[in-house]
């Protein structure tokens, strides 16, 4: 991908921790068509929260945009993107 053709988002999230949140963020990240360049993830107290940097295509961008709320409900995370 050229430099001119990625684009990136930043996205947070809180919520209750349970085995497998990583692991379906990432995978929902990757089915977009969105790479993860930077991320950090921590608990607190009994909560998950993490900040990821995506990279991707217009389109791809776009994807992840519309449909993280979803995903994010379905995850019970309070979420948030934000152009980077």
């Amino acid at each position: 991908m050229t430099p001119s053709s990625q684009h990136y988002l930043v996205i947070t999230a809180l919520g209750a921790d349970r085995p497998g949140i990583v692991n379906t963020i990432t995978r929902h990240v990757s089915s977009c068509g969105c790479n993860i360049e930077d991320s950090r993830l921590a608990m607190l107290g009994d909560e998950f929260t993490f900040i990821m940097l995506l990279s991707g295509t217009w389109n791809a961008i776009t994807l992840i945009e519309s449909t993280l709320p979803l995903k994010g409900a379905e995850l019970d995370l309070s979420d948030r993107p934000r152009p980077a």
